[in-house]
Formats: C-alpha cells, structure tokens, sequence
C-alpha cells in the first residue's frame, strides 16, 4: 500500500497553530489590559496622597509665619478666635467659586504686601489655601480645627469615583455603589483616627479624608 506524502498528512497543521497563538495572545493582552487599570487606579490615589502632604505643609508653613492669628497663646494665655479656621461642610465649599476665594489685597504679589495686617495675611492666607486645594485634589474641600496651644488638626477631602463596593458585586450580584465615609468618633486611633471624615464635614458616599495635625 503505497501511504501518503508526508506533506499531505500535516495538510491544515499551520492553521490551527495560528488559532491557538491567537487564542493566548488574546488571553495575554486581556491580562495586560487589567494590569494597566489597576496600575492607574493606584497611581491616582498615590498621586492624591503626594498631594496631600504637599496641601499640609503649605498650611502649616503660612500658620507658622503668621502665629498671632492662629488663636490661643500658649505662653501668654492670651485668648482669641483663630483665622485659620474652616468649618464649612462639603455641600457648602464645593458650591463656593473661585472668585468668592480670591482675597485682596494679595499679599504675596500686590505692591501693598508690606502693608498687609496679621489680619490681611490670614484672610489672604485661607482664600489661596483653599484654592489649591480646590485646584490639586479632585472635588478637593478641606475642614480645619484648633489653635496655636491645643494644636491644629487639617482635614483634607476629596472625591475618588473608583471607592466603590466592587466585591460587594462579587459576591451576592448587587449594584456597585460608592462607599459610605467612616465619620471620627472618640474611639478611634491609629489609621482609622486619620483617615475618617469629622461630622460637620457631612461628606457624600465615594469621598476620602486625610487628617494631619501640628502645633505651630
């Protein structure tokens, strides 16, 4: 019996090679693909961490250079209300505009600068924090508490649409929502106590807070 050329046997050989390459290629960049998403979820929450230690030593080097209007004295015992604080909720500082932060005189850049008051400088002070805050953190809004003799505590907010319940869907097939925000309670400490969101802040589902303190 006379077989077959060896050519004809491998007939179709190559094609189904190519069908399987195709197959793990796909696989591959569909792996690839979900590795770049994960790596921008993180860069973005690293990028807005940076730019809260950058948020926070801005303020505090400002309280510093302006001591007198950041409230109680602790070596004198003198009293009074500081300028440095902010207590407006989120609703309330995502509704303000630009224009309504911008103060004058500008007392870093305007010819009166060498005439600004303690009491100029703070206003001033606020309004550019502000500002940058609004400008460096998505949705940014910030609440800050205290004085020169207690201590200032600064709580910078901002919105992150990828904090959401995703393996609540996971698990039972539930719409993904935003999560809730952990509001601070006295019995917090250590990282809970410094990212929970105060009470008066009345922050929506989906924000994150980042708490930092100082004495100045």
């Amino acid at each position: 019996m006379r077989k077959a050329p060896a050519r004809k046997l491998a007939r179709g050989f190559t094609l189904i090679e190519i069908l399987v390459a195709i197959v793990v290629l796909s696989i591959g960049l569909l792996g690839i693909a979900g590795l770049q998403l994960a790596t921008t979820k993180y860069k973005i929450n690293s990028w807005s961490r940076s730019s809260n230690a950058s948020l926070f030593a801005d303020f505090s080097d400002r309280v510093r250079m302006n001591p007198s209007q950041a409230g109680r004295n602790y070596i004198t015992g003198a009293d009074s209300t500081s300028a440095y604080i902010l207590n407006s909720d989120w609703a309330t500082q995502q509704a303000a505009t630009d224009a309504s932060l911008t103060i004058t005189p500008n007392c870093e850049t305007d010819s009166s600068v060498t005439s600004c008051t303690p009491q100029q400088r703070a206003a001033y002070d606020m309004g550019a924090w502000r500002l940058r805050v609004r400008n460096a953190l998505p949705q940014g809004a910030a609440l800050v508490e205290g004085n020169r003799s207690d201590g200032i505590t600064v709580t910078l907010m901002w919105f992150d649409k990828e904090n959401t319940d995703s393996q609540r869907r996971i698990n039972d097939g539930t719409a993904v929502n935003l999560v809730a925000v952990t509001t601070c309670t006295s019995q917090q400490t250590g990282l809970a106590r410094q990212t929970c969101c105060p009470a008066t802040a009345s922050a929506p589902a989906g924000v994150r807070c980042a708490r930092f303190s100082f004495v100045p």
